[in-house]
């Protein structure tokens, strides 16, 4: 027997729990841009970081709403946090700020440690140390019904889907190969180009490797189905991290 799709919630924002994560998630990001500027990172590689996190904001506006739709997310239709709304979404403010220092931050983390020669064993460890952190962060958002996933979500036992991430986690670690890759090539001004690099490799990162779970979701399939969709989408995420540890381990042989 097939399931059938489950209409999306529809609830006012609760308060504070909105207002405390958007406190919580501008002091995060502070923090880290008050490192950047008076700890010598800025000195020794420029405007990179806040690039990147204006970048990865950006990339949140675009890439969000379509796909909240396809995977199945909402956020509470009437929110006095509101930054904008398309795609029949309501987005709060602290989803691009979320993005920034998150997703931005991972990359650029990803990045340092490809340069400095991480082996491949080290960029396993910090994919799963990633997917931890970001599993507990959308897990808290459930709890406090700031948002959530919905339908017949694979992996979804407790707290949030363990499939989205591995997602979340991927798009961070392919945008901080794809950082390794180019920022030989950008200098001066090119480096303008890091405001849109992350909406080509999260959207692309994420537009991948979810396909198995949202066609499971938006197709009815069953539900031992829709789990073998989840697992398919882990291993497409685990593949994509392959191929980045693997371009580590070279790097690190070529310093030795």
């Amino acid at each position: 027997m097939e399931n059938t799709i489950i209409s999306m919630p529809v609830m006012p924002a609760p308060e504070p729990a909105g207002t405390i994560f958007l406190v919580g998630t501008t002091i995060i990001m502070t923090a880290i841009l008050l490192w950047w500027a008076f700890g010598g990172e800025r000195k020794r590689h420029g405007w990179i970081l806040p690039l990147v996190f204006a970048g990865t904001a950006l990339s949140a506006v675009m890439i969000e709403p379509i796909y909240d739709n396809t995977l199945l997310y909402w956020y509470p239709d009437e929110n006095s946090l509101a930054f904008f709304r398309g795609f029949e979404r309501t987005i709060p403010w602290y989803v691009p700020l979320g993005y920034a220092w998150f997703f931005g931050g991972t990359a650029y983390l990803v990045w340092r440690v490809i340069a400095a020669g991480a082996s491949a064993g080290r960029i396993w460890q910090l994919f799963f140390a990633t997917a931890v952190v970001d599993w507990l962060a959308v897990s808290i958002c459930e709890w406090m019904e700031l948002s959530a996933f919905y339908g017949n979500q694979p992996f979804h036992i407790f707290g949030s889907p363990v499939w989205f991430s591995f997602c979340d986690a991927t798009g961070g670690f392919v945008l901080g190969a794809a950082l390794a890759k180019l920022l030989p090539y950008l200098e001066g001004s090119k480096r303008l180009w890091l405001l849109i690099l992350p909406s080509f490799t999260y959207a692309s990162t994420l537009g991948s490797t979810t396909a198995p779970v949202s066609l499971a979701l938006n197709s009815a399939w069953s539900t031992p189905l829709t789990w073998a969709a989840g697992a398919a989408t882990m291993v497409l995420c685990m593949i994509a991290i392959h191929v980045i540890a693997q371009m580590a381990a070279l790097r690190q042989g070529s310093k030795d």
